[in-house]
This record gives C-alpha cells, structure tokens and sequence, in this order.
C-alpha cells in the first residue's frame, strides 16, 4: 500500500482516486475549488445548475471507458443515449448529426448534394482507418510506449494495423484533398466536429481524426444534470474506500524528499506521499514543483512547449421551457462574428430537474478563443471584450429560442479568467494540445515525468481532450499501482 496524493478533483483526479483506493492504497485526493469535476464541473444560482462546460457524454455504451470504470467499480449512473446526437448549423444549412452512421452519411449527402459522392467515398475511408485503430485502442494502451508491458498491450494488434502506416503522417486534410472536399462547406463542418474533441481541424492526426470522426456513432448521452455527475459518483466511491477528499486546498509546492514527496498548500499545511498524481495541465504541475523537478518535466515535455492551446468564452443562461421549439439537447453553431467560427451549446431536457425547475431550461455555451485574445492586463478593457462577446452570443442565443432576449431569467457571461481562477488552468487553457501527427500517438506527452512516482494525468497528455481521454489517462496511471481494468 502506498500514500498517494492526487492533485485536482477533475475528472481524471476522481477516476485515478476512486481506483487506487478500491485498490487499498491511501489516497489524498485534492481540489483548489470548492466543486469537485473540474473543467467538467458546475455551479449552482439558487435552484439553477450550470454544467461550466458545453460538453456531451462519451463513453458509457457498454465496454466504453466511462462504463469500464463504473462497472469495475460496482456503481451506476444515469445517462440517456441520444439517437439524434446534435444539430449543426453552417452558412444556412440544417445538419442532424444522428447516432447511426448509415443515416449521418445520408444526411449529408442530402445536405451537400453537389459533394454526395466525395461524401461517401471520404466516410468509407474513415471507416477503414477507424477499423484497423480500433483493435490497437480497446486495450488502452499508454503511448508513448516506455516499457515492455505498454508494447505488449499493442503487440498482438500490429500486423491488423499495417494498413494504418501510411497514415502516420497524414491529416485529415489531406484526405479531405483527396476526396476532392477541400474548401468545402462539408470540411468546413467537419473542422467543427474536430476542433470540438481534438482542439484542431483539418490539420488533425489523419488516424486520430478518424476515430473522432466515429466516436459518436459508439454513443453520444445527455447525462441528468450534467457530466460532474460522473465526477461525484467518483469522488463517493473513494471516499467510502477510505480516500481523504479535500475541496479548497490549492497545492504550491511539490519537493522530492529522500524516500517521497513534500507537498505544501497555500496555508502552510504539508502533506506526506509516496507518489504525486498531478491531474492538472502540465504547465500547471511545471509552476509547483520545485527547481530541479521543474528542470526534468521541461526536458520531457520540450515538444508540447512549443504548442499553442485554446481557451473558452463561456455563457450560461436561463430562460422559460415554452421557447425552445426544437427539444434537443446540443447544438453546434456556426458564425462568422466567433473567434473560431462556431460555438457550441448544451441545453437541459424537459423535466431535468437537477439543472433547473419545470418550466425552465438552463443553457451552457461555449467557443473556442485563441489564449491572448482577452486583454489579461487591462481590466476595462478585458470587460468590454466580454461584454462584446455577450452580444454575439445572446444574439446567437436569440435567433435559436426567439423570445430570449426578453424573457432571460438569468445570464453569466464567463471568460478565460473565470476558467483561470475556478479551474487553475494557466492562461485559461482547455482541452489540451492540437492532436497533431507531430504530438499525438507515439509522440504524445506521456503520463510518466520522468521523475519515479511523480505522474501527470488528465487532458494534456496521451490521450488528450474530453472525460474518455482524461479517464484512460487515469486508468494508465491507475495501474502502475496495481489497478487491473
């Protein structure tokens, strides 16, 4: 049994914190804020709730990574499969984003008649490289492979995955060119569908690009309330298994002792560990730990200093049941007035109470902003930018449930800073890094330091972004302390 302080309370922080202590070890678990899910969180207006990110749930089909980890752990959670995953408006068309991929293809064919055939022989394509990926994934292996059981986890899938080597370089561009889509409305679309889970477009991994391309196809889910849902079960569970979970204890300092680690908080307090999981972004764990651990993870992360990430504009809204004409649950917009082109929402479905009263709907909205785009050092004008990003969304908003701008009930803008001060994200950055064919795969930030029982984990290293990529980062690390998923 080993002492194991567990630095965020995210969804890779409770994942990594539920299994060890169902394991016997003695976990710490720690979170700077006062709400347990991290960038999957929420926040609470009187009898409204607010999931702080725009995202849907992944992972809970059976087999997936969110129900690996619950079934493992014997527990249960409500979550809805959504046969009609999201509506996509681009340059006037209407795109129903459907859970069987038959019908998707057929859509947009529909859609983009003049490209129908490209269409089809692109899907084909993806399909391919998604079936020769998929055998190497189910295993969860840890890339970048460091020692002989990650190799072994994939060993028995290579010869499948020959097909897969030509692609190792390629982007979703390049078969986007191709097929001829190049500059099309259609790869336009399909730059949103990328920049949503892999934090690029077309210039996306071609391998990687196509799993994302699949993913929703295995099941998207509205989860009641929202994903920090996934985060409280967690956190529950380990509990009950004797892990010490602590909300409001902001951890500044790391320091390698002779036989553990020194951790101190911004009160003074220190805490004894064996090893340190840091479910934080890496340049976050970089800024807590002492000179000559800060020397080490900059030498093995050289590749990711050198890449830019996105941070979010958030709004969150309330606003009466009877304006929303078409129930669904997640949108995705597309405008030219938005930093990055599209926004995305989530909405609460009729009769989600743990989100708002009957009769109101509650609304999470987001887009992508270039980290830098707010004025982080003059506060006036850092507000006017809000204020200006306000009024694009609420007229965005407003043209999607007519009535808004008269009957909103409440309205919270949010921008990076707010994701800087409650999420302790550096810059206000999320999702992690561009999956690149550079940076990602077998070129990916791996969850090992270099430094012996010091580890990160969470959406900044291999897999990358979303609750499935931050899960698995926890299951790898999970079993280095013995942890059998």
């Amino acid at each position: 049994m080993k002492r194991v302080a567990i630095i965020g309370g995210g969804i890779a922080g409770v994942t990594a914190a539920a299994l060890l202590a169902r394991e016997g070890h003695d976990v710490t678990l720690l979170e700077a804020s006062r709400e347990w899910g991290g960038s999957a969180g929420k926040f609470t207006r009187k009898d409204l709730t607010y999931p702080v990110g725009a995202t849907l749930g992944m992972g809970f089909q059976p087999g997936g990574i969110h129900d690996r980890v619950l079934h493992h752990l014997g527990l249960r959670l409500e979550a809805e499969l959504l046969d009609l995953v999201m509506t996509i408006k681009i340059d006037g068309f209407d795109v129903s984003y459907f859970r069987d991929r038959d019908r998707f293809i057929a859509e947009l064919k529909n859609v983009f008649k003049e490209n129908a055939n490209a269409i089809g022989t692109f899907f084909e394509e993806i399909d391919q490289i998604q079936r020769h990926v998929a055998p190497l994934m189910r295993a969860l292996p840890a890339l970048p492979l460091r020692t002989l059981r990650d190799a072994q986890l994939i060993v028995k899938e290579v010869r499948s995955s020959l097909p897969l080597l030509p692609y190792l370089t390629q982007t979703v561009g390049h078969l986007l060119r191709r097929h001829g889509l190049s500059g099309t409305t259609f790869a336009e679309l399909i730059d949103g569908i990328l920049l949503d889970s892999m934090q690029t477009g077309q210039e996306a991994s071609a391998l990687l690009g196509a799993v994302a391309l699949s993913i929703y196809h295995e099941g998207a889910y509205y989860v009641p309330g929202g994903l920090y849902k996934v985060a409280e079960v967690l956190k529950d569970a380990a509990e009950q298994d004797g892990a010490t979970v602590l909300l409001g204890r902001k951890i500044t300092s790391i320091k390698q002792t002779a036989d553990g680690f020194i951790l101190e908080d911004r009160r003074g307090r220190f805490i004894l560990a064996d090893a340190v999981i840091g479910a934080l972004p890496l340049e976050a764990v970089q800024r807590i730990v002492s000179p000559s651990l800060e020397r080490i993870l900059k030498r093995n992360y050289t590749r990711q200093e050198k890449l830019s990430q996105w941070a979010t504009f958030t709004y969150y809204a309330a606003f009466p049941e009877h304006l929303v004409a078409q129930d669904v649950a997640f949108r995705q917009i597309h405008d030219r007035r938005l930093p990055s082109g599209h926004a995305f929402i989530s909405l609460s479905r009729q009769g989600d109470t743990n989100r708002a009263p009957d009769g109101v709907r509650t609304l999470t909205m987001s887009c992508h902003v270039p980290i830098g785009f707010f004025d982080k050092q003059d506060k006036t004008h850092y507000q006017q930018q809000v204020t200006a990003m306000q009024d694009v969304f609420e007229t965005i908003v407003e043209q999607e449930f007519p009535g808004f701008q008269e009957q909103a009930i409440e309205r919270h803008p949010g921008g990076p800073g707010a994701w800087v001060r409650y999420t302790s994200r550096p810059d206000g950055g999320v999702g992690g890094y561009p999956q690149l064919p550079s940076t990602s795969l077998f070129r990916a930030a791996s969850f090992r330091t270099g430094v012996p029982n010091l580890y990160v984990i969470g959406d900044t290293v291999f897999p990358g972004a979303g609750t499935i990529g931050a899960t698995t980062s926890a299951i790898h690390v999970a079993r280095q302390f013995g942890v059998e998923l």
